[in-house]
């Protein structure tokens, strides 16, 4: 058994800080805050620097580009200069970036910026999945990871409520420099989180040990599950501005939207999984309901409600799935180290982000419209479920 395995098989012998969750939810939200910045602000974006649906989509796919590559070694990292390190320097990554943002004041200089976001995202999951597993009783971790993966839809609540009033109000880039105290806060207040207990001696540019046979079946099904997700906060409140005439507040609450009920359904989805030994049921569950839900968004053009019950349904069953693969990881012993495990899966979960967009603004601008991109999302999440229903036997075996 290796020590890692070890690890999550025992018991902490320390009690578990208390701010340990609640700052590791925070450092979550804030690793993904970019992506919901820039949907959130997607009509200001757009006027002041005058691009296209394609261009934006380039944004969200620069900064999950970087992710996906660091992904690859950011699980080795964090097992080997220290998951208390990594959260620290993730946090302070953040902050200086969103002052880059901020700064932006031409698309190239924009999109430089949210390259270099890639690299906090890629340290989010390695680093605090790992302290959950040193610091958080076996029993508790399912719900440990629930909450602090919950971190990610409430910043969608968050900048759905806030940065497109604040933006009108002032100006994007005043909305988007609120980030940055707030981001050094949680570096100097994750100085006071438990140091990583000591370890065997690991190279420090060890080559990434390929994924086995469940973590590729993990990776392919977050693959499309964040495809479909990244195309979904791009670009929903810009469509619900050019095409259903919502105004610009109105239209960054249905990120909100998606925000309080992925808050909600992580929180439950990943309860419900650790008392279940069938993780892959659950995610087929939340793949099919993605798709259902996803349905309604090309035809909330006959009834404008029915966007708000995509939005509100999409962040129950698909922002939910990204929590459910990192209980499995977290807490079966089959999918190996926590960090590398953790990185792997992330690295799926960030490739999805890169190609969804991309794909999405092209569509979208071409000759099949907004309704080409959310057919595709709702194509995107059946694949998923196609991964997952053939891999389920190798993942309920390490899960």
């Amino acid at each position: 058994m290796t020590t890692d395995s070890a690890q999550k098989a025992a018991a902490p012998a320390k009690q578990t800080p208390r701010v340990l969750v609640p700052l590791l939810a925070g450092g979550m939200g804030l690793s993904m805050f970019i992506l919901y910045t820039i949907g959130s602000l997607a009509p200001f974006v757009i006027a002041d620097l005058h691009i296209t649906k394609s261009q934006l989509g380039y944004l969200t796919s620069a900064a999950f580009g970087t992710a996906t590559v660091l992904s690859l070694f950011a699980g080795h990292f964090t097992d080997t200069f220290g998951a208390r390190r990594a959260f620290i320097l993730l946090s302070g990554l953040i902050a200086a970036d969103f002052a880059l943002v901020a700064a932006g004041h031409t698309y190239w200089l924009l999109l430089i910026a949210v390259l270099i976001a890639g690299i906090p995202q890629s340290l989010s999951n390695p680093s605090t999945n790992k302290l959950i597993a040193a610091h958080v009783p076996p029993g508790k971790r399912a719900f440990a990871i629930g909450v602090k993966q919950s971190g990610v839809p409430l910043a969608a609540l968050i900048a759905g409520l806030v940065l497109p009033s604040l933006a009108r109000a002032t100006s994007w880039r005043t909305a988007v420099l609120l980030v940055v105290p707030i981001a050094a806060a949680a570096s100097i207040a994750a100085v006071a989180l438990p140091r990583d207990a000591s370890g065997p001696p690991a190279r420090a540019f060890a080559l990434p040990a390929p994924p086995n046979r469940a973590t590729q079946w993990l990776m392919g099904y977050s693959l499309f599950i964040g495809a479909g997700l990244a195309s979904l906060n791009t670009y929903l409140a810009l469509y619900a501005h050019q095409r259903l005439g919502l105004g610009s507040t109105e239209a960054g609450a249905l990120i909100s939207a998606i925000g309080v009920s992925g808050v909600a359904s992580r929180l439950l989805w990943s309860r419900y999984a650790n008392r279940m030994t069938d993780i892959p049921k659950s995610l087929l569950v939340l793949a099919v309901a993605a798709i259902a839900f996803a349905a309604l968004i090309p035809a909330s053009t006959g009834g404008h409600w029915l966007i708000w019950v995509g939005a509100v349904g999409l962040g129950g069953s698909a922002a939910a799935a990204n929590a459910v693969t990192m209980v499995a990881v977290t807490q079966g012993s089959g999918f190996g180290r926590t960090g590398h495990a953790s990185g792997l899966v992330s690295m799926g979960f960030f490739a999805g982000y890169v190609v969804g967009p991309t794909t999405f603004g092209l569509l979208s601008d071409g000759r099949g419209g907004y309704q080409a991109g959310w057919w595709l999302v709702a194509a995107e999440f059946a694949v998923a479920v196609v991964a997952v229903w053939i891999g389920r036997r190798s993942i309920r075996s390490c899960a």
